[in-house]
This record gives C-alpha cells, structure tokens and sequence, in this order.
C-alpha cells in the first residue's frame, strides 16, 4: 500500500513538474496576461512568439492562432489590417502581393 502512494505521489508531482508556470514573467507581466483572459500555458506559447499580453489579446478575438498571427505580423500586418485581409478571402501571401500592389481589401 505504502508503494501505491509513493507511486501516486510520485505521478502527481511529475505532471504538476511539468505542467508550464509563469516563470521568467515579472509580476506585472503575469498580471497583464491574467487580464488578458491567459493562463499560463497561453501566456508562455504566445510571449515565446513574440507577442505581448494585450497584442496576443487583439489576435486571439480576432480568432488567429499564433502560428497564424506570428505570420501575419512578421509581414508587418496589424491586427486589423489581417483580419479585413482574410474576411476578404485573401491568404497572407496574396494579401502581401496586393498590399505591394497598393491595394487594400474591400471591407465586408
């Protein structure tokens, strides 16, 4: 019986090891991520690309994954200036073309 708690205990504190902590985040920054509707997971994924808790926010409603919005942003692509791109039907490389074009997406 001893060793069935030891086992336990020993999987409990493996999976809590491992689950992702706000660590290397500054009070303020967790509580920006908090506001923001973040646990820690999220926070880590989303400041590891880049992103700050209010943008990650932004992109998040807007409905962007952040592989998705990493993209979009690395092409120098607000926010919004991404979401009238895909509500227009364009893909990111499209939306590049036609932006260099000086074109800009009809707003649905």
């Amino acid at each position: 019986m001893k060793k069935y708690f030891a086992m336990v205990l020993g999987l409990i504190l493996i999976g809590c090891a491992s689950s992702p902590t706000w660590e290397g985040m500054s009070e303020g920054q967790i509580s920006a991520w908090k506001s923001a509707g973040f646990d820690a997971a999220g926070a880590q994924t989303w400041s590891k690309n880049g992103f700050a808790a209010d943008e990650a926010k932004a992109w998040v409603d807007a409905k962007f994954s952040v592989d998705a919005a990493k993209e979009w942003a690395k092409a120098k692509f607000s926010v919004e200036e991404a979401t009238n791109w895909v509500k227009s039907g364009f893909e990111l490389d499209e939306a590049v073309d036609e932006r260099e074009k000086g074109l800009t997406p009809v707003k649905p």
